[in-house]
């Protein structure tokens, strides 16, 4: 399972439109690599360890930080 559009929409509004490790602004628009402001919902807990898709469990990482947590492109 993945967020809902929902879900990445209240995860990014928590956010402020910024990354929330290392502060870059993004944009809600761009997940694309090489888009300004280019982000992903990550989930806290991983999908494959049962973490839910709930905004709780979500937060907004720019593409360079999202790539760097452990659990980056495993899937459940």
């Amino acid at each position: 399972m993945a967020f809902s559009e929902e879900t990445k929409q209240k995860i990014f509004d928590n956010a402020n439109g910024h990354c929330q490790d290392c502060g870059k602004v993004l944009s809600y628009d761009n997940h694309e690599e090489g888009q300004w402001g280019a982000w992903e919902a990550h989930h806290i807990i991983p999908e494959s360890e049962g973490g839910p898709d709930t905004v709780s469990n979500g937060k907004a990482l720019c593409l360079v930080c999202h790539k760097r947590t452990s659990s980056y492109g495993s899937h459940g």
